[in-house]
């Protein structure tokens, strides 16, 4: 099931938590269209990160970013886009961490 994180930085919520992200499939991650950059990571879990899937596709690691445990993989979104697939690589990633921003 998707995270909606769509209107977080409206309401001046930039860093939103994700408490389970299974390893079986991708859980994707809606944000604001005005988002330019996001940063995703998790204090205990190696996460993988991608644009290429759908909520609830199989895991893979075709197009996707490994994010090691206990760090945040940052980067620039792609204009027009406005959601972001995650996994884990083993098990349950519990809390993941998404952080938000917009440049003005």
């Amino acid at each position: 099931m998707a995270s909606d994180f769509s209107l977080a930085l409206q309401n001046k919520q930039p860093i939103k938590t994700i408490s389970s992200v299974g390893s079986a499939t991708f859980h994707e991650i809606k944000y604001p269209s005005i988002t330019k950059r996001i940063s995703i990571g998790c204090e205990n879990t190696e996460l993988y990160v991608s644009f290429s899937y759908e909520d609830g596709d199989a895991s893979s690691l075709v197009d996707t970013v490994f994010v090691p445990k206990n760090n945040l993989y940052t980067m620039t979104v792609p204009n027009g886009t406005d959601s972001v697939f995650v996994v884990a690589k083993a098990g349950t990633a519990s809390n993941v961490v998404f952080i938000m921003e917009e440049f003005t």
